[in-house]
């Protein structure tokens, strides 16, 4: 930080009065020493700061393109020096020189409530905090494609609502939401922006969700979440999908489609060029893409183009079965039962953010030690804590909407819930059933997912195309003795059934043949070494014999009419710790990348028990016709695993798959 100052002080010295640069290095050394203060809390660079500050607005005057960000500048510096007065004057000023439509408006209204809300903080004066919710609801207005310097202000609104608990909550974060979905529309598909997605996500989705339950607007708490989680996987369905209705309205459609794609493209070229997304360049460019969008939405049946869906759309994804969704937000804990043919049923969770995540810490901390030591007993006890605290509220709820036992539900767990094997919760106590022996569990990361997969029908239901997919013997990892074994029990059970099984092992299981393997088959079963990256969960990947298959080569992947995929690796519903809203594993890359059903695991499985998990599972995935069924594969699993608990498994190991999808 030192260093920094003195390395502006002396770019300063090479700009003396009169210099071209002369502002821009006042401007810089100001931000330097500011930086510094709030790391060091010395007053005096503060005090340099605001007057570098005001000698760079003096060579700035009225009309000078940066005066509204010197005025800013100024504005904040003053604010931390406690000067409200002159603080809030300034921003006054700088927000008269950004009239509604002017990009940096939502930055002026938020530094100017923010200013307004630390006063009304020090002095209790109710207008201020009047003026300063007036300001912030000038916010859903802005006429641009939003920025991150929007959504950051939509972000203000929302936290200062909740905490004077003001009325205008619900309304900031569906604001928010809405500019959380713009911005990230104009970013590129790339894993690069990933950490752009993370940022601006963090906690928004869950708290929205808490605050519209808190506000008993249920059918919204359903949008709210939905359109705030799984947003690189959302953006990824989003921009992939054919423009059939485009298609379908002749040369007008043709053409609003090309000229589309060709704004998106250099939109995105642009975003991957540069940082800044105030630009000229880039306002130009989403000003157009703007009105692009706008024309194809006037069109008919094109008006939600791009849009999220609504809970109309949404309840869809419960047509066979509830699907449960279960939030933990700083404000509370809530399940929402979302049902098909009427409005969702909200179920109180006694339990706080807090303790879901140190019960999630706590269980990570004993999955790491599975197959080291016996750990059955902490297990229980943390599955007894999940059922008590959580589960078995749902599970009464669902027995007074006439939730038959022996049904399929879908759990939709967010934040720390995603982590937490909720299918296997129970009192682990004679005469009283767990889960699993009342209800047969499914997951999926979002309603969306799943009424998609429920959508995708196959265009060759009449013939089966079978790959099974083993590497025991990876480039790096020990031997996975029973991949073989695995794969003949396969093979002897589908050959007759399926129009085509193709075997892939050892020397042919490499990155580009299963691959190429994926775009001639829809069912698949891959048995190897599963990599999860915590860190970089776009590198998760699959063991092949010459590397690894990455998450991120699975999404530049263009796989048609798939079906099934049973995961028979380690840790491929494992994603990354610092966003587990994202649902970035390997698991959910499969059902992204278009498998309607999928198998996958928590953490790490025992070779000899996947094997005989697999032998009884695919008996039990053909119906009673005699073709597999992807849509019985929930029931084939809960079936297998209930033979396993007659062979005296560990119980970690009895619980370790679970199935997404339909």
């Amino acid at each position: 930080m030192a260093d920094d100052v003195e390395r502006c002080r002396e770019a300063l010295k090479r700009c003396p009065p009169g210099h071209s640069n002369r502002p821009q290095s006042l401007n810089n050394l100001a931000i330097s020493l500011w930086n510094r203060f709030t790391q060091r809390g010395v007053p005096s660079d503060l005090d340099e700061s605001v007057e570098l500050h005001r000698a760079a607005l003096l060579l700035r005057p009225s009309g000078h393109p940066d005066r509204s960000q010197s005025l800013n500048d100024l504005a904040v510096s003053l604010r931390d020096r406690f000067t409200q007065r002159g603080s809030i004057e300034l921003h006054r000023a700088a927000l008269l020189l950004c009239p509604p439509g002017h990009f940096d408006r939502s930055q002026s209204l938020n530094n100017l409530a923010s200013s307004l809300r630390d006063r009304f903080n020090q002095r209790g004066i109710p207008s201020d905090l009047d003026e300063t919710f007036s300001l912030f609801s000038q916010l859903p207005h802005i006429s641009h494609a939003a920025s991150h310097i929007d959504l950051t202000a939509a972000k203000s609104w929302a936290i200062a609502a909740e905490e004077t608990n003001h009325g205008s909550a619900l309304v900031a974060y569906q604001t928010a939401l809405n500019f959380l979905d713009q911005h990230v529309t104009l970013l590129s598909s790339s894993s690069r922006h990933f950490d752009v997605v993370r940022m601006a996500t963090a906690s928004l989705a869950v708290d929205a969700f808490s605050c519209s339950i808190r506000h008993g607007a249920l059918t919204t708490a359903v949008e709210l979440v939905e359109q705030g989680r799984a947003v690189f996987w959302t953006q990824l369905a989003r921009l992939s999908s054919p423009f059939d209705e485009l298609f379908l309205l002749g040369d007008t459609g043709a053409a609003l489609e090309e000229e589309f794609k060709q704004l998106s493209f250099r939109l995105r070229s642009a975003f991957d060029l540069s940082t800044e997304d105030q630009s000229p360049q880039m306002r130009q460019l989403t000003m157009q893409w703007n009105d692009v969008v706008s024309r194809i939405r006037m069109l008919p049946d094109l008006s939600r183009f791009l849009l999220p869906p609504l809970f109309s759309d949404l309840r869809k994804a419960a047509e066979e079965g509830p699907v449960i969704i279960v939030n933990a937000s700083q404000y509370s804990c809530d399940a929402l039962i979302v049902l098909s043919d009427q409005n969702p049923v909200h179920v109180p969770i006694h339990i706080t953010q807090t303790q879901v995540s140190d019960l999630s810490s706590e269980f990570q901390s004993v999955a790491e030690q599975f197959g080291c030591s016996d750990l059955q007993n902490k297990l229980v006890d943390i599955l007894r804590k999940l059922w008590c605290d959580i589960v078995d509220p749902v599970v009464r709820a669902l027995r007074v909407l006439n939730v038959h036992p022996g049904s399929r539900i879908w759990w939709c767990p967010t934040a720390e819930f995603t982590l937490l094997p909720l299918h296997a919760a129970g009192p682990y106590e004679r005469e009283r059933d767990n889960l699993s022996q009342i209800y047969i569990s499914s997951y999926t990361p979002t309603l969306a997912t799943l009424v998609r997969a429920r959508q995708r029908v196959s265009q060759y239901a009449s013939t089966q195309y079978f790959v099974a997919i083993g590497q025991g013997s990876p480039e790096r990892g020990k031997e996975l003795r029973c991949v073989a074994p695995e794969l003949v029990a396969i093979a002897q059970r589908l050959v007759p059934i399926v129009s085509s099984f193709t075997s892939l092992e050892d020397s042919d299981a490499t990155v580009q043949g299963a691959l190429d393997a994926l775009d001639h088959n829809q069912w698949l079963h891959l048995a190897c070494h599963g990599m999860p990256n915590r860190q970089q969960p776009f590198e998760s990947s699959f063991a092949m014999r010459d590397g690894p298959l990455m998450i991120k080569d699975i999404i530049r992947s263009n796989w048609q009419n798939l079906e099934f995929a049973f995961l028979s690796a380690c840790h491929t519903t494992v994603g990354d710790e610092k966003s587990p809203d994202e649902s970035i594993h390997l698991a959910a890359a499969m059902q992204f990348s278009g498998f309607r059903s999928v198998i996958g695991s928590m953490w790490s499985v025992d070779d000899e028990v996947a094997r005989q998990v697999v032998s009884a599972f695919y008996n039990k995935l053909v119906d009673d016709s005699g073709r597999l069924d992807c849509t019985r594969a929930a029931v084939a699993l809960h079936k297998a695993v209930k033979k396993l608990r007659r062979n005296r498994i560990p119980l970690e190991q009895q619980i370790v798959f679970v199935h997404i999808g339909v």
